[in-house]
C-alpha cells in the first residue's frame, strides 16, 4: 500500500501540469496561424479558403491543412451525411488542427455570414451519422450544433465524431446547441439539454447530444459495413497512444474503443482521458446499466500492456463511468480484456436525477449484448469526496459478476455517502444497508478489507492527511511499467 501511495503523490503534480498544458484559452480567440483556411457553407471548395474566398466543405478545409492548422468557421459548415448514413471521412493529416469561429482577435460566433440562417457553427443537424477524423484536433471557441426537426423537437440522429485513435482536445469554450432549421434555437422548456425522458414511444422530446469515439464506428449491419468503402473493417492492433481532453460541451458519451465493428480491434498502447468540464447526459434511463458517459475501453479488446488513465477533475455526470465499459455490438465479437485501467475522480458533479439506483462508477459493466472475458485486467478506483459533488449517494460497482478481474476502492477520506457492493446486482436498493466507507482514518493506515462476493476486490480509506499534501490523488502508471 505505501507503494502504491507514493506513487499517487509522484504523479499527482505530473498529472496537474500536463492537464494545465493541454488546454489554452486566449482572450483573443485563437492565435494567427501561418496556415488557415476559412470555410462556411455559402463558400466554394474551389475557392481559395481566404477570409474574403471561403472554402464550403471542412473536408476541403483539411485537405488544405495536410501538416496542420486552423480552420476557422465563420459560418455555418454542415457535415452532409450519405444517404445511408454512413461514414463521412475527412481527409488524413499530420500535425494538429485546430476548428474555431474566434480567430486572431475576431469573434465570428455571433454574425451569420452572409444569407446564412445559422449562426457559424459545426452543424450536425441533418443526422450525420459519423464524422470521422484521421488526425489530432483542437476544437476551441466553437459552436457544435445539434438539430431537431421542426415539426415535432425529436432530433433526428445521434451524431458521432470519431478520431481513429488520434488525438482530440475540447476545450472550455465549446458549446452544444439546438437549432430548428431555420435558425431560431429550440425552446428549452421543450428540449432539454440535460436530461431526457424515459418514455421510449416517442411521445415527448429526447436529447440526443454527440458521442466522441476514441476508436472507429461502423454501420449498424454487417452488410452496411461491406458496402461502405469508407467503413473500418476492424481486426487491428492499435499500438498509438491516444489522449482525449474534454473541458466543454454536451456529450452522450464519451470513450475509448469502437463501436459495432465486425471484427473487434485489438488496444496495445497507453490512453488518457482528461476530463475537466462539460455535461455528459442520460441515453434513455434504462439501469441496464447503458448511460455510460465515460468509458476506458469500450468494444475493443486489450492486451496486457494497455493502460487506460481516467482523470475527472470537474463536469456534470448524469450517467456512469466504467474502466471496462460496454462489450456489446451489432455483430457482437468476443473482447478478452487484458492490462489496466485507472479511474480517479478528484473532482465533477454526480446527479442521478432518473429512477436507476446503479452504481455511478464500475470497474466494469456487463453492458447490452455481447461477450466480453477478463484475463488479469485491473481496475483501480480513486475517489476524493472532498473534491466532488453528490446530490444523493455514489455508490461503487468493484465487481460486476466477473472472474479474472481485480478491482480496488481508494478514498482520499471517509464518507458516508460513497459506499459499493460486490457483486452483480444492478440495484443497490436491493441492499438493506448502504455500506458507507465511514471507518475513521489515522495518519498512513488503511482499514477496511471486505471480502468480497465473487472475484477479488480490495476497499481502501486512505490517509487524508498523507494525500492532501499531494494536492490530487491519482493512481496512473508508469509505462515502463506495463
Amino acid at each position: 500500500m505505501k507503494k502504491y501511495l507514493s506513487l499517487l503523490l509522484a504523479l499527482a503534480t505530473v498529472f496537474s501540469l500536463t492537464a494545465l498544458a493541454a488546454i489554452s484559452v486566449s482572450a483573443d480567440g485563437v492565435a494567427k496561424a501561418t496556415n488557415a483556411v476559412f470555410v462556411a457553407n455559402s463558400g466554394d471548395d474551389a475557392a481559395a479558403g481566404t477570409k474574403e474566398a471561403p472554402v464550403k466543405t471542412l473536408a476541403k478545409a483539411i485537405e488544405k491543412l495536410p501538416n496542420g492548422g486552423v480552420a476557422v468557421l465563420i459560418g455555418a459548415v454542415t457535415i452532409e451525411s450519405p444517404a445511408d448514413k454512413s461514414h463521412n471521412a475527412m481527409p488524413a493529416h499530420s500535425g494538429v488542427i485546430t476548428l474555431t469561429s474566434f480567430y486572431d482577435g475576431v469573434d465570428y460566433r455571433n454574425t451569420k455570414y452572409g444569407s446564412e440562417t445559422l449562426l457559424p457553427c459545426l452543424d450536425l443537424r441533418n443526422g450525420i451519422y459519423s464524422l470521422d477524423f484521421h488526425g489530432d484536433i483542437v476544437m476551441d471557441y466553437l459552436r457544435i450544433n445539434v438539430g431537431v426537426s421542426d415539426s415535432t423537437n425529436k432530433p433526428i440522429a445521434n451524431a458521432l465524431i470519431t478520431m481513429d485513435y488520434h488525438n482530440l482536445t475540447v476545450t472550455a469554450n465549446v458549446e452544444t446547441t439546438y437549432f430548428y432549421a431555420n435558425g431560431n434555437p429550440v425552446d428549452p422548456e421543450k428540449f432539454d439539454q440535460t436530461y431526457y425522458t424515459t418514455d421510449k414511444s416517442g411521445n415527448n422530446a429526447r436529447n440526443y447530444p454527440p458521442i466522441i469515439l476514441m476508436g472507429q464506428n461502423a454501420n449498424n449491419t454487417a452488410a452496411a459495413d461491406d458496402a461502405d468503402p469508407n467503413a473500418p473493417k476492424g481486426g487491428e492492433t492499435i499500438t498509438r497512444d491516444v489522449t482525449l481532453n474534454v473541458a466543454g460541451g454536451v456529450w452522450q458519451s464519451v470513450r475509448i474503443g469502437d463501436r459495432d465493428l465486425k471484427t473487434a480491434n485489438t488496444l496495445d498502447m497507453h490512453a488518457t482521458m482528461n476530463i475537466s468540464g462539460g455535461t455528459y447526459t442520460v441515453w434513455t434511463g434504462d439501469p441496464v446499466p447503458a448511460n455510460m458517459n465515460v468509458m476506458g475501453v469500450a468494444q475493443a479488446g486489450t492486451t496486457a500492456n494497455y493502460v487506460c488513465d481516467i482523470n475527472v477533475t470537474g463536469g456534470t455526470f448524469l450517467g456512469e463511468i466504467a474502466g471496462f465499459g460496454m462489450p456489446g455490438g451489432v455483430v457482437q465479437p468476443e473482447r478478452v480484456q487484458k492490462g489496466t485501467v485507472n479511474i480517479n475522480i478528484l473532482g465533477g458533479n454526480f446527479i442521478r436525477n432518473y429512477g436507476s439506483q446503479i452504481a455511478f462508477v464500475f470497474a466494469a459493466s456487463s453492458g447490452k449484448a455481447g461477450a466480453q472475458s477478463f484475463d488479469g485486467a485491473k481496475a483501480n478506483i480513486v475517489i476524493d469526496p472532498t473534491k466532488i459533488t453528490l446530490a444523493d449517494r455514489m455508490t461503487v460497482a468493484t465487481l460486476k459478476d466477473t472472474a479474472g478481474l481485480t478491482a480496488t476502492l481508494t478514498l482520499s477520506s471517509a464518507s458516508d455517502k460513497i459506499g459499493y457492493f460486490l457483486d452483480g446486482e444492478k440495484n443497490q436498493d436491493k441492499y438493506s444497508v448502504f455500506e458507507g466507507l465511514t471507518a475513521s482514518v489515522t495518519a498512513g493506515g488503511d482499514t477496511g478489507t471486505p471480502t468480497p462476493a465473487t472475484g477479488s476486490a480490495t476497499v481502501f480509506v486512505a490517509a487524508a492527511a498523507v494525500l492532501a499534501a499531494s494536492g490530487a490523488v491519482l493512481a496512473l502508471r508508469k509505462r515502463e511499467e506495463r
